[in-house]
């Protein structure tokens, strides 16, 4: 994959990468892991932290994840077709103030 970016553009390298690759994200072109950083700086000439800025921004829009030491994948943002989603209704929702057994930190904790 050939990522072009245009050094006489007033927009800076590295949101012009986030931005092309959000575009391939949207289209599916990407579904599930971008190319790994070394790929992304050979493929478009950008220093590696170029790149890390670039894929920052992705990061921050919540649109992907980094694991470190496996790389950089698209989170899933389509809606769950189970459980309420599935039946059509909308799930109820607690009154305020009240907390489920669920919601609680383990071992009782409490978060401050």
């Amino acid at each position: 994959m050939k990522i072009e970016i245009d050094p006489s553009s007033p927009v800076h390298p590295y949101q012009q990468l986030a931005d092309r690759l959000r575009e391939l994200i949207a289209s599916g072109e990407i579904t599930s892991q971008l190319p790994s950083i070394t790929k992304l700086t050979e493929s478009t000439l950008l220093a590696v932290g170029t790149v890390r800025r670039g894929i920052d921004i992705l990061v921050k829009e919540g649109l992907v994840e980094t694991v470190p030491g496996r790389g950089t994948f698209v989170i899933d943002k389509r809606p769950s077709t189970r459980g309420a989603a599935a039946s059509g209704k909308t799930p109820a929702r607690r009154p305020p103030g009240r907390t489920r057994a669920a919601d609680l930190p383990p071992h009782g904790h409490v978060r401050h």
